[in-house]
């Protein structure tokens, strides 16, 4: 997993989940300091299973994107020189088939 690859999933991602139908509970959408996954902060009193269909929207829109990644430009982003759209796909994809079309709530719970 690169860094562009993690960038560009995070602009993407943020700005998906910033802009859609579920906007309203959007509270933060980032990467973690260890560029192991994102954290995704939404509003109200939720189960995992209440934000599945958000993530496999989030992430078909990933996966088929095509065009200017938004935000990675030098007054948006530090960092806009650092991007990877084909790899991003790639995992978003990836995630979609091996995760979250997989996505059952005995996966979606801790043990007690």
């Amino acid at each position: 997993f690169t860094t562009g690859a993690a960038h560009t999933l995070e602009h993407l991602f943020a700005t998906f989940a910033r802009s859609g139908e579920d906007s309203d509970r959007v509270i933060y959408v980032g990467p973690m300091g260890c560029r192991t996954g994102f954290y995704l902060l939404l509003s109200g009193d939720l189960e995992s299973q209440d934000i599945k269909d958000l993530l496999l929207s989030c992430f078909s829109f990933i996966a088929n994107y095509e065009g200017e990644i938004p935000g990675a430009t030098e007054r948006d982003c530090g960092n806009f020189r650092d991007m990877n759209l084909p790899v991003a796909k790639w995992w978003a994809k990836k995630y979609l088939e091996e995760v979250l079309y997989q996505l059952r709530v005995e996966n979606t719970q801790y043990p007690a």
